[in-house]
């Protein structure tokens, strides 16, 4: 059975790692609020080429982008997201 010094010392090592998780999970908390006001910020732009862009393309009506043609289907590919930053929430889930 541990002796009282080992556990004194595991409970330490515990309560400096929840610190330490504790100020990991502030920073991120800080990175993705500015990130959020920063996209919040860009979102004008973003609803105003949306409408630019639609308005050039319903302006033609033979105007017919490479990218919308049909054409055969000759393979499919997966595309995986991940991240290897740690404290991402339900980014993972």
């Amino acid at each position: 059975m541990a002796n009282t010094k080992e556990i004194r010392k595991q409970i330490s090592s515990i309560s400096n790692t929840q610190k330490i998780t504790s100020a990991m999970e502030m920073v991120a908390s800080s990175k993705m609020r500015k990130t959020q006001d920063r996209m919040e910020m860009g979102r004008p732009y973003a609803d105003r080429m949306l409408s630019v862009i639609g308005h050039l393309a319903n302006s033609n009506p033979e105007y017919k982008p490479l990218y919308m043609s049909e054409r055969e289907v000759k393979g499919a590919g997966i595309i995986v997201v991940g991240s290897d930053k740690g404290l991402c929430g339900g980014f993972e889930h």
